[in-house]
């Protein structure tokens, strides 16, 4: 009997103590609760990856990384059409550097014709 007894005593008293125990921690965290509440901050939408894309191309290292990834490309493909004949991989790679050039030559013509006439057709257009 005695040892029922002890039981029931220690379940009593571990019931006791988890009680007071619980009570304690609830009003503790009930307290701490209230005192330290805090806004959080606003989420902010995800970015499309359209818009990283457009920052990219509207910024300076839009035109260098463009040129880098078309050289590489070209010369990609040169390799793969001259099947590591390095004559003929030369061969094809200075024709269209010539080519390159020519057009690079016509297009900063081109380009500086139109800049040259559009000061002068704006100061006409204010003398009348």
């Amino acid at each position: 009997m005695m040892a029922n007894t002890s039981r029931s005593r220690s379940g009593n008293s571990s019931s006791r103590s988890s009680k007071t125990g619980s009570s304690r921690k609830n009003t503790r965290s009930a307290s701490s609760r209230s005192t330290s509440r805090r806004t959080s901050a606003p989420v902010q939408a995800p970015q499309n990856p359209d818009s990283a894309f457009k920052r990219l191309a509207s910024s300076k290292a839009a035109m260098p990384l463009i040129f880098i990834a078309s050289v590489i490309l070209i010369v990609g493909i040169d390799l793969l059409i001259s099947w590591n004949q390095y004559s003929l991989f030369f061969k094809i790679l200075g024709v269209e550097i010539l080519i390159a050039v020519i057009v690079w030559t016509v297009m900063t013509l081109v380009f500086s014709r139109k800049k040259q006439k559009e000061p002068d057709s704006e100061y006409i257009e204010d003398e009348e």
